[in-house]
């Protein structure tokens, strides 16, 4: 039998050692004699012609030897299926799993069940455990027989409000399938009993035609109920996430009924008034809608990123290193190498102006507005090209920063990587530089302050360039830490950035830079680092870290002369998050800056993104 460790939460098991296969198929025979195991058949055609509406039927079980490879495919050899068995149908609070049975199918295997509280019926569910190719992976992985184990909810339904339950159950799973080794936990469903709670948890739609219509039905109920909310309010939802916090100031009534479903307006059926905050009240009252969810990935933390392809409409001239390609090429490499299904996506939205004008007065906007629409090639600088989508690409980038602090301020997201072009750390607040428009780590950094109330940020720059745009913002304010390591202002662009330069007026102290000689390598400047960056983000304690994430630095680049691989990218990311779990719950919202290599600028954030999830070997390829 494998070596068990009890959990305190819930009583069950995590597994430590392979069982044999004799315990294995006493398992299987176990179920049998108790009438709990079953063949299933799944195959489309035959559940469309028998019509029953169900996505498998009973059927004769497959055979001693089909059995244990699809088991071994699936749970491999870590838990016996009598002991499995028990661990799913668990009974948690007062509800307990009846008419319960296994099924195995040619690909998956099946768990069906019907759910009771005490005596009453209240709901069934079914969960399939498969194995599915990446399909982004490419031939060779498949021919290595590279797949994802799969959890995936398939149907569940309740019967009365029971989300205290739904929660409980949610995650008992979470830390079973975890620790049974499956990659992802999914939920598909049309939710109307706990509807708010897997929204709040982070439920995504995967059809944003149907988000999007869902937003417009909160648009419309807003306006039909007169309610002091602003459309641009509205406007910056992206995840029913979103909605299921949104104006929890803001009370409304809504209406049950004796089953415990809500209605926005009373009726002959809903007629028992209750108060909700608008956004919880909108999604118990909404129509049971489809949605995707992975509640489950396989890195210790949740990371996020943000991305839109809008951000390859930002085209300056042929030749220009600041290309769409680079973000492009990026993409593509998160793709290729399996971390697609592991991060969860956000869409950047248009910032209000109000915000962005905390940073650069309106003048220096209406200008780089107006020179953008008049057609000419570049702004204020000969390198900072411009084309007739560049005005609004670059403010998508600032509001990308602004959805990234909200995933992680919201606590959607652990930390998040924001994937954005045009860059911004040059950006003064009324200078455009260095191919960077508008300043979008400045607009993030306002934005938490002034919307989430963040009192200390720490701005971490490691991009090759100095952060002259950022350190110019931000010299003055003795709650904002800007910290930049760059390679030394006499050989390279901006010419700034020099240890003399420390901050002004309130804010002296509070910047800190750190210029290195031509051709440092990982061991100098990680040593530089460790000796002083560290120590001075232990002595600041910040609420949350930014990291202003070029990868220009890189041996590889063609811009600047430092000389760093993957692995230096790796361990300062390791160490702010360390920073960031000791003194700001693990926040950190990074934003792409630099790297004008293909190969290295996606090597380098691949490593970065992997450390964020708290990935182990984020990268094999650097040396010291």
């Amino acid at each position: 039998m494998p070596q068990r460790r009890e959990n305190p939460l819930f009583g069950k098991m995590t597994f430590a050692h392979p069982l044999p296969r004799q315990n294995i198929e006493e398992g299987f025979a176990y179920l049998i004699g108790e009438n709990r195991l079953f063949g299933a058949d799944v195959t489309p055609a035959f559940l469309k012609k028998e019509s029953t509406g169900k996505k498998f039927l009973v059927s004769r079980l497959p055979s001693k030897k089909k059995l244990y490879s699809i088991w071994m495919r699936l749970f491999r050899d870590l838990v016996s299926p009598a002991d499995f068995f028990s661990l799913v149908s668990m009974k948690i609070q007062d509800f307990e799993h009846r008419e319960n049975m296994l099924l195995v199918g040619r690909d998956r295997i099946i768990y069906d069940t019907q759910i009771y509280d005490g005596v009453d019926y209240v709901g069934e569910m079914t969960l399939f455990f498969l194995s599915e190719m990446d399909r982004n992976l490419g031939l060779l992985a498949y021919l290595r027989g590279k797949r994802r184990r799969i959890v995936y909810i398939d149907h569940i339904r309740l019967s009365q409000q029971s989300s205290g339950y739904a929660s409980a159950l949610l995650r008992h799973y979470e830390e079973l399938f975890h620790d049974i080794g499956f990659h992802q936990f999914r939920l598909s469903a049309s939710l109307s009993v706990g509807k708010y709670y897997w929204a709040k948890e982070g439920f995504d739609c995967s059809d944003r035609e149907a988000f999007r219509r869902m937003k417009e039905g909160l648009r419309e109920f807003v306006k039909e109920k007169e309610l002091p909310v602003e459309e641009i309010d509205i406007d910056r939802l992206q995840h029913a996430y979103d909605i299921a916090s949104f104006r929890r100031d803001l009370k409304v009534p809504v209406y049950r009924n004796p089953e415990g479903y809500y209605a926005l307006d009373k009726d002959e059926e809903h007629r028992d008034k209750q108060m909700f905050p608008l956004g919880k009240a909108f999604l118990l009252s909404s129509k049971p809608w489809d949605g995707y969810k992975i509640i489950y990935t396989n890195t210790p933390k949740r990371t996020g990123l943000v991305y839109s392809p809008e951000y390859l409409n930002h085209r300056p001239r042929t030749g220009h290193p600041e290309s769409r390609r680079r973000l492009a090429k990026l993409l593509e490499a998160i793709r290729k190498d399996d971390l697609q299904g592991s991060l969860v996506f956000l869409e950047p939205y248009l910032p209000e102006m109000r915000f962005l004008e905390k940073v650069h007065p309106a003048g220096y906007l209406d200008a780089f507005r107006n020179g953008v629409r008049s057609g000419k090639k570049t702004f204020e600088t000969g390198d900072c090209s411009i084309s007739e989508a560049s005005y609004d690409v670059a403010l998508l980038a600032a509001g990308g920063v602004m959805a990234g602090v909200d995933a992680v301020l919201n606590g959607r997201v652990e930390n998040i990587f924001c994937a954005v072009r045009p860059p911004g750390h040059h950006a003064g607040r009324e200078s455009a530089m260095g191919f960077c428009f508008l300043n979008n780590v400045a607009v993030g950094a306002f934005y938490a302050r002034g919307i989430y109330g963040v009192e200390k940020i720490f701005i971490l720059d490691w991009d090759v360039h100095h952060g002259n745009g950022t350190q110019e913002i931000f010299e003055e304010d003795p709650l904002t830490y800007f910290c930049s390591i760059h390679e030394h202002p006499t050989f390279c662009f901006p010419g700034t950035g020099r240890r003399m330069e420390k901050g002004k007026g309130e804010g002296y102290g509070t910047t800190l830079n750190l210029p290195v000689k031509p051709h440092t390598a990982d061991r100098e400047f990680l040593d530089l680092f460790e000796r002083e960056i560290i120590p001075e983000i232990e002595t600041f304690r910040p609420d949350l870290i930014m990291v202003s994430a070029g990868f220009d630095a890189h041996r590889d680049d063609p811009i600047a002369d430092l000389e760093l691989t993957e692995r230096s990218f790796a361990h300062m990311t390791q160490r702010i998050c360390e920073m960031a779990d000791r003194y700001c719950q693990g926040r950190i919202v990074s934003v792409l800056e630099g790297g004008y290599n293909g190969s290295s600028l996606t090597s380098s954030a691949i490593a970065h993104l992997k450390t964020l999830q708290g990935r182990s070997e984020p990268c094999t390829s650097a040396e010291g």
